[in-house]
C-alpha cells in the first residue's frame, strides 16, 4: 500500500514539471511570432516614419527639469528629480530671443483659454459715492431759554414737548427777588429824572438819564423784555411776576420746569428748535475722501418718502477722522420748508463726483496686485503678452481705474485669463535667472542622440533561454 502511494506522488510531480516546461515553450513561440509580425508591419511604412523623424531639424535642449518640483530641479543633463520623476527637457525657442517674463500663446489657443483684451482710453473719471447718514437740527436754529436770576415759576404756559411755539409767545412767569430789586432801582432813577427835568438842571438830568440806562441794561440782562421795562417806567410800579417770551418760532423741546417750582440761576428751563432746514450728517471712508469736496451736490432718499429725493450741498467736512470706524463726517443742508423731514431720520445719500476730467483709464480687471506693486499684461502682437509695471490712482465707475504711469492710450491690456498668463510669466522669469548658470556648463545633449549616461535596463537571462520541449503526449 505504501509503495503504491509513493509511485502515485512521483507521477503527479513529474506531470507538474512537464506542464511548467510546456508553458514556457509556448510563451517563447508566441513572443517570436509577434516580433516577426511587428517587423513585417514596420516595413516599408514604419521605415519611412523613422526616416522622416530623423530628417526633422534637431532642437537644442536648454536644460532638464521637473515642473512639479520647480526651478530647484533644473539640471544640465537628464536624470531623476527628488520626487522620483524623470526630468523633462526644455527646448530653445525656434526663432528670436525672449525677454524674461514675456508669454507667447498659440493664437489657436487664445479663445480656448478665454483670453480677452481691452483698449486703454482717455476720458473723464467719475464715480457715484453712496453712503448713509442721519438728520439732525442745525446748531444755529436751536434756542435755549435759560434762567438768569433764581426764583419761582408762577404760571407755566409751555408744558408739552413737541408743541409749536411762535416767536413772542408766552412761556412762563417768574418771581425773582433780584429782578424786583432792579425794578425798584429803575423806578427810583425814573423819578429822579422827572424831578431833574422840573428843576431844569441839565447836569442832573444827564446823570439821572445815565443811571436809568444802566438799570435798563441790567433788567435786559436778567431777561426782562423791553415792553415790560417801559411799562414799569410809565406806571412807576414793579412787576412781581415777570413774563418770559419765546425767542423764536419752532418746536418746544426738553421742558424741565413745572408749575410753582423753584429754579436756580443758570438752569435751562426749555429749548426751542426751528426745523425750516436740517443737517444731514453722512459718513465716508478713507478711500472716498479724495472724491468729496465742498459745495458738491448731494441727493438724499428717505425711507418714509419712497420715490422722493431731497437735494442739498456740502457745507462742512470734518478735519478729523473717527478712530473707531475710520470714517469722516460730511454735513449737508437740506431744505425743510414743508416740515416733512424730522430729526433722527435715516437717509441714503448719493454724491456724484468727477474730480479728473482727462485721465488715462484702464479696466480694473487688467491690474494684478503682486503684494509689492501692480502690473498689467500688454498685448504686443496676437498671442504675445509682455508684463508692464503700472501705478494706479482713483477707481471710478464701470470698472475703470486711473493709470498714473506704465500704460498709454490705445494699448491693449489683458482683462481675462491674466492669472494663468501671470503664472506662466513668473515661471519664465524664474527660469531665465538660471540661464546664465547653465550657459557656463558643457553643451546640453540633443534629444535625437543616445545618452550614454543613462543606464541600460538589465535583461533577464532566464527569459531569453529557449523553453524546454514538452514530452510527446503531455497536455497542459
Amino acid at each position: 500500500m505504501m509503495r503504491r502511494n509513493l509511485i502515485f506522488s512521483l507521477t503527479v510531480f513529474v506531470a507538474l514539471v512537464v506542464g511548467l516546461a510546456m508553458g514556457l515553450w509556448l510563451n517563447g513561440v508566441s513572443h517570436s511570432t509577434s516580433t516577426a509580425r511587428q517587423s513585417n508591419r514596420l516595413s516599408p511604412q514604419g521605415t519611412a516614419n523613422i526616416q522622416a523623424a530623423a530628417a526633422k531639424p534637431k532642437r537644442k535642449v536648454l536644460y532638464w527639469w521637473d515642473p512639479m518640483v520647480g526651478p530647484a530641479s533644473i539640471s544640465p543633463k537628464p536624470g531623476i528629480s527628488s520626487m522620483g520623476m524623470a526630468l523633462i527637457p526644455v527646448y530653445a525657442p525656434a526663432s528670436g530671443a525672449s525677454i524674461p517674463g514675456e508669454v507667447r500663446v498659440d493664437p489657436a489657443m487664445v479663445q480656448d483659454m478665454g483670453i480677452q483684451t481691452q483698449e486703454v482710453t482717455i476720458g473723464p473719471l467719475s464715480r457715484l459715492v453712496r453712503t448713509v447718514g442721519y438728520l439732525r437740527v442745525p446748531a444755529p436754529q436751536r434756542y435755549s431759554v435759560t434762567i438768569r436770576a433764581g426764583g419761582w415759576i408762577g404760571k407755566l404756559y409751555a408744558t408739552t414737548n413737541g408743541a409749536v411755539i411762535r416767536k413772542g409767545q408766552k412761556l412762563f412767569t417768574l418771581y425773582s427777588p433780584s429782578i424786583v430789586a432792579a425794578e425798584n432801582e429803575l423806578i427810583a432813577a425814573q423819578q429822579s429824572l422827572l424831578a431833574a427835568r422840573k428843576i431844569g438842571n441839565s447836569g442832573v438830568v444827564r446823570d439821572t438819564r445815565e443811571l436809568r440806562t444802566s438799570v435798563e441794561m441790567r433788567l435786559d440782562y436778567l431777561g426782562v423784555s423791553k415792553s415790560q421795562v417801559k411799562k414799569i417806567e410809565h406806571s412807576l410800579r414793579p412787576i412781581t411776576f415777570v413774563c418770559f417770551y419765546s425767542p423764536a418760532t419752532g418746536y418746544l423741546v426738553d421742558v424741565k420746569v413745572q408749575q410753582k417750582s423753584r429754579i436756580d440761576a443758570g438752569i435751562t428751563a426749555m429749548r426751542i428748535e426751528n426745523l425750516k432746514s436740517l443737517w444731514l450728517d453722512i459718513y465716508i471712508y478713507e478711500n472716498q475722501i479724495p472724491w468729496v469736496h465742498m459745495g458738491q451736490s448731494v441727493t438724499a432718499r428717505i425711507a418714509a418718502f419712497p420715490g422722493r429725493t431731497f437735494t442739498g450741498k456740502i457745507i462742512f467736512i470734518d478735519p478729523f477722522e473717527s478712530p473707531a470706524n475710520h470714517t469722516v463726517a460730511v454735513r449737508i443742508v437740506l431744505d425743510n420748508a414743508s416740515h416733512d423731514l424730522r430729526p433722527g431720520m435715516y437717509a441714503l445719500a448719493d454724491i456724484r463726483t468727477q474730480p479728473v476730467q482727462h485721465a488715462i483709464l484702464a479696466p480694473r480687471s487688467a491690474i494684478i496686485n503682486t503684494g509689492t506693486g501692480e502690473l498689467a499684461f500688454v498685448e504686443v502682437s496676437n498671442g504675445h503678452f509682455d508684463p508692464v509695471t503700472v501705478k494706479t490712482g482713483l477707481t471710478g465707475e464701470h470698472g475703470l481705474v486711473q493709470i498714473l504711469s506704465g500704460l498709454g492710450p490705445s494699448q491693449k491690456v489683458l482683462t481675462s485669463g491674466q492669472f494663468a498668463i501671470d503664472v506662466e510669466s513668473q515661471l519664465n522669469a524664474i527660469k531665465a535667472r538660471f540661464m546664465p548658470k547653465l550657459s557656463a556648463i558643457k553643451p546640453t545633449h540633443d534629444i535625437h542622440k543616445p545618452h550614454t549616461d543613462i543606464p541600460k535596463a538589465k535583461t533577464n537571462s532566464a527569459a531569453t533561454k529557449p523553453a524546454a520541449a514538452m514530452p510527446k503526449g503531455m497536455k497542459m
